[in-house]
């Protein structure tokens, strides 16, 4: 079984850039990598399922589920996805043992200042509802295996923060 990192915070902290970046290096390590973002894995199903707790408890535990699944057939698995309530996060380490947490902390306001999707822009609009960190609450991860700043740490230094880590905390050969 392979580790599954899971970048989560708030809509714009920077995690699928660094979910990409960090894929791309192992990637030319020859690792066998996967990448998968919340958005395009919601998308996938095409059954209209909501922004509410219970919808978004349920998206990330296909998330969860498909990562599982990669990590078992010896697949490195990054996740790119919110997972924004403890509940879902602590279903998560649970249910993967070789878990890895990784909290891209950034401030509402910057996130909403980026506002990369538009999320933002069409919350405060009123065209889309339950937004993370507007309608909803964010729960900051109590105990994040690593924490990187994505307003005052570049791409390149968070990204070398959470592959050091890698290199430090798994044994040789189980990343």
């Amino acid at each position: 079984m392979k580790h599954v990192i899971w970048l989560t915070g708030l809509s714009g902290s920077g995690k699928t850039t660094l979910g990409l970046r960090i894929t791309e290096e192992l990637k030319r390590t020859r690792k066998r990598v996967a990448f998968v973002d919340g958005e395009t894995a919601r998308g996938f199903f095409e059954d209209k399922l909501g922004f509410d707790r219970q919808s978004r408890i349920q998206n990330v535990k296909r998330i969860a589920f498909a990562a599982s699944l990669l990590a078992d057939n010896n697949v490195t698995v990054i996740v790119a996805n919110i997972a924004p309530y403890y509940e879902i996060r602590d279903f998560i380490r649970k249910h993967i043992p070789k878990y890895i947490q990784v909290y891209c902390k950034a401030s509402f306001e910057e996130c909403a200042a980026r506002d990369t999707k538009g999320h933002y822009l069409n919350a405060s609009g009123g065209k889309i509802k339950n937004l993370i960190g507007m309608d909803q609450p964010y729960d900051v991860p109590r105990r994040p295996d690593i924490i990187v700043d994505t307003v005052n740490e570049s791409v390149d230094e968070s990204v070398n923060k959470i592959l050091k880590y890698l290199k430090e905390n798994m044994p040789d050969g189980e990343l």
